[in-house]
């Protein structure tokens, strides 16, 4: 290899090498991110789940036969 050969293949190894941090960088953020993503969506589904959980037993309440009779009571 002679030196002008040289001299030209070292800055394009180097502006190559910085494009492949670059990536690297940016891939390991989107992983932090869709991890973020997941963990904040599991999170909601749970609490969704619950408050799924407390209406049914709200709705179990107030259908039942003794609530009826207890709400006629104190409205009378």
């Amino acid at each position: 290899m002679n030196v002008a050969t040289l001299a030209l293949l070292i800055p394009i190894l180097a502006i190559i090498g910085s494009f492949v941090i670059s990536i690297m960088k940016l891939r390991a953020k989107q992983l932090s991110a869709a991890n973020e993503y997941r963990n904040q969506s599991k999170s909601i589904n749970d609490e969704l789940q619950a408050l799924r959980n407390r209406v049914e037993v709200l709705e179990r309440l107030v259908t039942e036969d003794a609530y009826d009779l207890t709400h006629k009571i104190n409205n009378a």
